[in-house]
């Protein structure tokens, strides 16, 4: 995924100590353009978050447990990287774009919009509790479809007698 170049608000800021209701609460009052990228070390490994925030909405989510290789995005997204914001440990950025950025890593990703903008209110009820490891395994296993034999793989492309 591209991400244009912003202004960095914070970089590399520990998890501890921060309170993400009222960090999220205050981006989002004042109109907020941007992303947060959030890093924890989670049930699978390296697990990454990313918000996507349009003038003091949540917008867009991805999801990537880096280890594994595996993607979310969007909806299922959301609620995986709202976990890793509830991990105890972990660093996170923020960077602030125009509105016009923000329109363009929603056009150039439609995947990581989500159905409905997730509000200010909103954030108190889905930030409550805390990281769910078993969440994570149970995406990642619904996740996971029959492994195809490289002769299935290349079958569908009409390249099954290659050997």
């Amino acid at each position: 995924m591209n991400i244009p170049a912003g202004e960095v608000l914070e970089k590399r800021v520990s998890f501890q100590g921060t309170d993400f209701q009222q960090k999220f609460s205050e981006l989002m009052k004042g109109g907020f353009n941007g992303y947060a990228a959030l890093t924890i070390s989670g049930a699978s490994g390296i697990e990454e978050g990313f918000l996507v925030f349009r003038e003091s909405e949540i917008v867009g989510a991805l999801f990537e447990a880096t280890n594994l290789g595996k993607q979310f995005f969007g909806l299922a997204a959301l609620r995986l990287a709202l976990n890793v914001l509830r991990a105890k440990q972990g660093v996170f950025d923020i960077d602030m774009l125009s509105r016009q950025q923000v329109d363009l890593i929603i056009a150039f990703n439609e995947k990581i919009q989500l159905p409905k903008p997730v509000t200010a209110q909103m954030m108190p009820k889905l930030l409550a509790g805390e990281y769910s490891g078993e969440l994570v395994n149970r995406a990642l296993s619904l996740s996971q479809g029959p492994e195809e034999s490289r002769e299935t793989v290349l079958s569908k492309f009409g390249l099954g007698s290659i050997k």
